[in-house]
Parts: C-alpha cells; sequence; structure tokens
C-alpha cells in the first residue's frame, strides 16, 4: 500500500494535527482551568496538554501564565462589570434608585451562575494578598465600588433603607453566590447534584428580598 494513501490511525491527534482553537474557546477553557486547580497550580505545559494544544499556538496569543491569567479575567470580569454598572445607572421615569440598586444586585448574583469559573477565580485571589488582587480590585472592584457607594448614599438620603455600612452589605450580597463557589457543600446540603435552572432565579430574587425585608412577614 502506498503509505500517502493508507488510512490514518483513529485515536488522539497529535498536537500539530488537532483542530485549533479560537481565541474565546482558549480563553474558556482556561478559565475552567484556573477555577479548578488555582493559579500556582497550573502551568502552561499543563494547559497545553490539556487543551491538546501546540506550544506555537499557545504563545501566538500570550507569553506567559500572567498574562494569560489576566486576559482570562478581563474577558469574564470586564463583562459581568459592564452589566452591573449599566443596570445601576438604569434610572429613568419608571426606575428610581433603589429599583436600580436591586437590580444592580440581581445582576451581580445572577452573573455568579452565568460565570462560575470567574467566581472560583476570584474566591481564590481573595483569600490572599497580592498581585492578583491587586489586579482584580484595581481594575474591576474599584471603580464598580465607587458608583455603588455613591448610589447606596442617595437611596440612604432618600430614606429608603437603613444606614448600614455598604461592606456589611457587599459581604451579605456575596453569600448569595455561595451555591456556586461552594457548589460541593451545597451537593452535600441539598442531596441535588446541582441548582435547577428554574430555581437560579428564585433563589436570586428572594435572596434580595431577605435583604431589603428582612425574614419577618
Amino acid at each position: 500500500m502506498n503509505p500517502s494513501t493508507a488510512p490514518r490511525r483513529r485515536g488522539r491527534p497529535k498536537k500539530n494535527e488537532a483542530p485549533a482553537l479560537s481565541i474565546e474557546q482558549l480563553l474558556e477553557a482556561s478559565a475552567d482551568i484556573f477555577a479548578r486547580d488555582g493559579y500556582d497550580g497550573v502551568s502552561l505545559r499543563k494547559l497545553q496538554d490539556e487543551l491538546n494544544v501546540s506550544y506555537t499556538f499557545f504563545h501566538h496569543y500570550f507569553s506567559s501564565k500572567e498574562q494569560l491569567w489576566q486576559a482570562v479575567v478581563d474577558r469574564l470580569c470586564g463583562h459581568t462589570t459592564a452589566k452591573i454598572l449599566e443596570a445601576l445607572q438604569n434610572i429613568d421615569e419608571g426606575q428610581n434608585e433603589l429599583d436600580a440598586l436591586k437590580e444592580g444586585i440581581a445582576v451581580y448574583i445572577r452573573s455568579a451562575f452565568e460565570y462560575p469559573a470567574l467566581y472560583h477565580i476570584c474566591q481564590q485571589e481573595s483569600l490572599r494578598e497580592g498581585p492578583r488582587l491587586s489586579y482584580l480590585h484595581t481594575h474591576y472592584f474599584e471603580p464598580a465600588w465607587q458608583l455603588i457607594s455613591d448610589m447606596v448614599a442617595k437611596v440612604e438620603d432618600l430614606g429608603l433603607i437603613k444606614d448600614i455600612p455598604i461592606v456589611t452589605l457587599f459581604f451579605m450580597v456575596q453569600s448569595a453566590t455561595a451555591p456556586v463557589v461552594q457548589l460541593p457543600f451545597y451537593q452535600r446540603l441539598t442531596g441535588k447534584p446541582e441548582l435547577a435552572s428554574e430555581l437560579i432565579e428564585t433563589h436570586i430574587q428572594q435572596s434580595i428580598d431577605l435583604l431589603f425585608h428582612g425574614w419577618r412577614r
């Protein structure tokens, strides 16, 4: 048999034969790996092997693990932050500052279920000081925090909410993302493999209702 016409053996293709990922696919897959293994548990070699891409393909986009991590964060945080800021600024005749604040909180909680890898990454980096926490804080948290602080102050001035430290508000909202960032514990607690999609919106709205109106009837 002519070697040039011989059928190709089945099995995993070599890296130089594997279909190339798009940059979006590369970032999405890398986000899942960073979320699963943590920054220190990931190497470029490990990413290349797990994603079945060549050294040349990978380094065409990124020269370091840090650069890749930042690109992952920029993609996920950028999209989420833009949606939150849009919600907070959506004030018109039919929606006041309190309505906008509630919607901004809903967007934040909902995004945890839409982009669980992002929230795992942020959770990992929030446990210790370092350059990646600084990156998250400077590029994404500070701009949103200032707008949220101003919004909360306006709602307080309108007499619509109690004068409670905004840091307390933030960590109360953060707790509503626990089914995502603590999924194994959620599974143990409920006996369910995941939070069903039809219950996610109920969870979000009930969290907001509990935050703003308390538990008492």
